[in-house]
């Protein structure tokens, strides 16, 4: 993914003759979507994504969207999960239904669904343009994913609203702090900038590949062989406002 957008913004690029390649992960191919909205409205013949084409189909129509089966998926906006009690209810039973399914213990399936609701209220309290937020889910045999993602300020803009952080020019350096507890936009609510906390502490164990995307940047953690999980943050052709994918695996 991170290979196709750098040659689609250095330009000159023909997408004739590439590779055939298959989306197995809703994380890789809804940032492509989110980073070149425009290829997938395209339906790129060497894109071959399966049983997520309705995925990106309800994603581009904006509608809710739920299958389940042999795999489990959901899509809701953002603003209408935030409008509808009802289908935040909903959606969130769906969500950890199919974690369990997927093989997670009730706990961890409850911390999944908490951690992806959470990045839904920093959509709603950050972006200032909660419109184009979603979530999205994906559940298969020993695996659950999910992506938040807006196309609001970004976290650079926003972090630069704390006075604190005024002088903040660079996206990598902003995507670190604000995935720090404790840094926020708010100055003088000392008790903001918690949000992340369900990803890094509740979901500790389970999870497998966890990246968030800004600007021209991207911060990862990827669990290694050992059980480490080594967090970097590197450069990326520039997206619109904020994207998070979690990638989790059931304890065995």
């Amino acid at each position: 993914m991170d290979d196709v957008c750098f040659a689609l913004e250095d330009g000159g690029v023909s997408q004739d003759g590439w590779p055939v390649a298959n989306a197995e992960s809703i994380g890789p191919l809804l940032e492509l979507h989110h980073a070149q909205p425009w290829l997938m409205g395209d339906n790129p013949s060497w894109l071959h994504s399966n049983a997520m084409s309705p995925l990106i189909r309800a994603i581009i129509s904006r509608k809710t969207y739920f299958l389940e089966g042999d795999r489990h998926f959901g899509f809701a906006s953002a603003t209408k999960l935030d409008d509808d009690a009802n289908l935040f209810t909903d959606f969130t039973y769906r969500a950890r239904r199919a974690a369990q399914r997927a093989g997670f213990h009730r706990s961890d399936a409850n911390m999944l669904t908490a951690a992806a609701t959470e990045l839904h209220g920093n959509i709603l309290e950050h972006s200032e343009a909660s419109d184009s937020g979603y979530i999205a889910f994906a559940a298969t045999e020993n695996a659950f994913e999910f992506v938040v993602a807006d196309r609001g300020i970004g976290v650079l803009r926003s972090l630069r609203q704390n006075p604190k952080f005024a002088a903040l020019s660079d996206a990598g350096t902003a995507l670190e702090l604000a995935l720090t507890e404790g840094n926020s936009r708010f100055a003088d609510e000392p008790d903001r900038g918690r949000g992340f906390r369900p990803i890094f502490i509740g979901l500790a164990n389970v999870s497998d590949h966890v990246r968030f995307r800004s600007d021209d940047h991207a911060r990862e953690l990827i669990r290694a062989p050992d059980g480490a999980i080594p967090a970097h943050t590197s450069q990326k052709p520039t997206a619109p406002g904020f994207f998070s994918f979690v990638r989790c695996v059931p304890i065995q």
